[in-house]
């Protein structure tokens, strides 16, 4: 059990300090997503999973739409996982590989979308996240992207 607090409680510091997008979340917000961003770092390193990139994180309307830059390598497992606090009630990702092609996504109805990529090209891809359903805007959300 310590170590799991150990664990949200790095994912919290990452998830509060760091660059201005971050910086936008409220601190009460911050903290339940880093919690689930523990959890979900902790499943994905027992899998072999290094962290690339992320957290990323922000605050959405119902409906809002936000693009997130990343870059990945050809041929490399990616697993991009998102998460969003308890007024959220489905967020969706989609990735966009450098021509304009969606390559994966997750449109379940769920708050806790996870996208499993192996790409043909090294590149700019985009991960398109939606707030599909949120009760109290902004609802917030974060992701982080794993590979191996």
């Amino acid at each position: 059990m310590r170590f799991r607090a150990f664990l949200a409680m790095l994912a919290a510091l990452a998830l509060c300090g760091g660059t201005s997008a971050l910086a936008q979340v409220p601190a009460g917000y911050a903290r339940q997503l880093a919690q689930q961003l523990a959890v979900a770092e902790q499943h994905y390193t027992q899998q072999g999973y290094v962290r690339m990139a992320g957290p990323f994180a922000g605050g959405l309307a119902e409906a809002g739409l936000r693009d997130i830059p990343v870059t990945l390598r050809a041929d490399q497992d990616y697993r991009i996982i998102a998460v969003c606090d308890a007024d959220c009630g489905d967020l969706d990702l989609r990735i966009i590989d450098p021509s304009g092609e969606v390559i994966a996504a997750d449109v379940q109805r769920d708050d806790y979308p996870i996208l499993r990529v192996r790409p043909r090209q090294t590149g700019a891809f985009n991960v398109e996240v939606k707030m599909y359903q949120c009760a109290s805007a902004p609802c917030y959300f974060a992701m982080n992207v794993y590979g191996r």
